[in-house]
């Protein structure tokens, strides 16, 4: 698939101008898993957008990883949108998960695109609501869900953004997401798994009750 047929398919409602544009001027790049597409301390150069795959955004502070949200095909970051109008350095990171397809667009013509194509402009507004409701989301599960519920809710979203029931995921990675130690995440694993939610298999968890 070429790179007009990619953009046209996961970016339908921009139009054959601004694909056109986008064609001229931004950078289409695969990213193999767990590489950094933005790394918490740098400048942004580019505003990316997630073509195919997934990507994980996260903050870290004091050694500590908090996952924030999953980004999906056809969207982009929150935090990136804010970048677009200041040079301080980004305050949190973004790395595929599984191989990923990004396109990168210049901040600069992000800028301009976001005045002169309404598709464009849409597309911001309704990922930054998208994601504020995340972030809502994430919050309210930290103040008010016990780690238990968290962790289901965790494993439910990870098997809906990677389209499978089957995880290849670590007990460490989970514990590195949800901001806690792998002992205890392996421990609130098994009391799910005896609850008959996930079995586990060769280092990979099955939900066998899902919302998907």
């Amino acid at each position: 698939m070429n790179n007009t047929n990619i953009l046209e398919k996961c970016l339908p409602d921009f139009g054959k101008e601004l694909i056109s544009e986008i064609e001229n001027f931004g950078i289409i790049k695969e990213f193999p898993n767990n590489d950094f597409i933005v790394k918490q301390g740098q400048l942004i150069r580019y505003l990316p957008i997630v073509l195919e795959g997934n990507v994980k955004a996260y903050s870290e502070e004091d050694g500590m990883q908090f996952l924030l949200y999953f980004i999906r095909q056809g969207s982009s970051c929150i935090f990136s949108f804010v970048h677009l109008f200041n040079q301080n350095p980004i305050d949190f990171s973004a790395i595929s998960e599984g191989k990923s397809t990004i396109l990168l667009i210049p901040i600069d013509k992000a800028k301009e695109w976001l005045i002169r194509y309404p598709s464009f402009n849409n597309l911001i507004i309704n990922e930054f609501q998208k994601h504020y409701n995340d972030l809502l989301h994430t919050t309210k599960q930290i103040v008010c869900y016990k780690l238990e519920e968290r962790l289901w809710s965790y494993l439910q979203t990870k098997a809906k953004v990677s389209n499978t029931h089957e995880l290849a995921i670590s007990h460490q990675s989970i514990a590195d997401d949800l901001g806690t130690t792998r002992e205890v995440i392996s421990r609130l694993i098994k009391k799910i798994e005896l609850d008959k939610k996930v079995v586990q298999n060769h280092r990979k968890i099955k939900l066998l009750i899902s919302d998907f």
